[in-house]
């Protein structure tokens, strides 16, 4: 497949479905467009056309299909105002049917006081969010990947519960020229299921388009994706990750979301930027993620994977 057929093929999928989705405003679950994984989120979130490793689960599930050897993997992830989320996940290849993973994200929000109509206080409640995600990956074609992800949120604030269903479907493509992948996919089509109250959001849909190319006489790989929802419009970012050697990797990424993060302060400077290290020992990797978000601070990822032997039966 040439890559102006994968083209004739994706662009109008991707604005049809665009043109589909539900009216401008604003969405809820925003959980589902948060990526707990620390490479991923220092490259700006522009991997959609890179897989291999358990980040797919999170920026397109195609890329699974790529992953010869089972892999598991741990998140934490430092938010501002004492808000903490912890990922987890595992993946396998089965064959003649491909690679499948099982994800767990779970966000805290902390305490809150709570209050009568006359402002006295009667103790605290917490705010929560638990996202299950089921994925699977494989090869369709020559050079070309595809991945499907299926997710249930769960989104509880004291007595009161909402909850969403959705998927993400994308393709990776190995166009066979100098070593240049794109990647595409809609992600958190789906709806909610219930609502804290009586109105149900609308979830945060968006179609995103991808590539990742090498650079020539360099151990360096430049990644570029953009994405469109109904609410933001269009969205870009890029990374830039450096192979050190086998042992260590670095990692920077820009994000146009850092543009709606400025107040007109002087620490709005960096807002959208990210940087980050992955350190590799054997089977054992550690990715670490440092992103700006302006005045509202910085964000800490950490993850800690590991490769487990390839699997011997079907």
């Amino acid at each position: 497949m040439s890559t102006k057929a994968l083209a004739a093929i994706l662009l109008p999928l991707m604005f049809a479905t665009a043109r589909a989705a539900g009216s401008a405003g604003t969405t809820g679950f925003e959980l589902f467009r948060t990526d707990g994984w620390a490479r991923n989120s220092a490259l700006g979130e522009s991997q959609i056309a890179v897989g291999g490793d358990l980040h797919s689960v999170f920026s397109n599930p195609a890329g699974l299909a790529e992953m010869q050897r089972p892999q598991g993997a741990i998140g934490f992830f430092k938010h501002v105002l004492d808000i903490n989320s912890g990922s987890l996940a595992y993946a396998r290849p089965f064959r003649e049917i491909g690679v499948l993973a099982l994800g767990v994200t779970y966000f805290d929000y902390g305490s809150f006081d709570r209050a009568n109509e006359y402002g006295q206080k009667e103790g605290e409640f917490g705010v929560s969010d638990v996202l299950v995600s089921v994925s699977g990956g494989r090869v369709m074609m020559k050079d070309l990947c595809g991945g499907v992800t299926l997710k249930y949120l769960y989104s509880n604030m004291d007595s009161h519960v909402a909850s969403a269903v959705a998927a993400d479907a994308g393709v990776i493509y190995h166009t066979g020229y100098e070593g240049w992948d794109v990647g595409a996919g809609i992600y958190n089509a789906g709806f909610a299921t219930s609502a804290y109250l009586t109105e149900k959001d609308d979830l945060p849909t968006a179609y995103r388009f991808g590539v990742s190319v090498p650079l020539k006489h360099l151990p360096a790989r430049v990644s570029f994706a953009g994405e469109y929802t109904s609410v933001e419009g269009v969205r870009g970012c890029g990374g830039l990750e450096l192979t050190f050697s086998r042992y260590l990797q670095a990692r920077l990424g820009y994000n146009t979301v850092g543009i709606d993060q400025r107040v007109g302060l002087s620490s709005d400077a960096l807002a959208g930027f990210s940087g980050g290290l992955g350190l590799h020992a054997r089977s054992i990797s550690f990715d670490y993620a440092l992103t700006s978000q302006g005045e509202v601070g910085m964000l800490h990822r950490f993850t800690l994977g590991t490769a487990f032997p390839a699997p011997k039966g079907p």
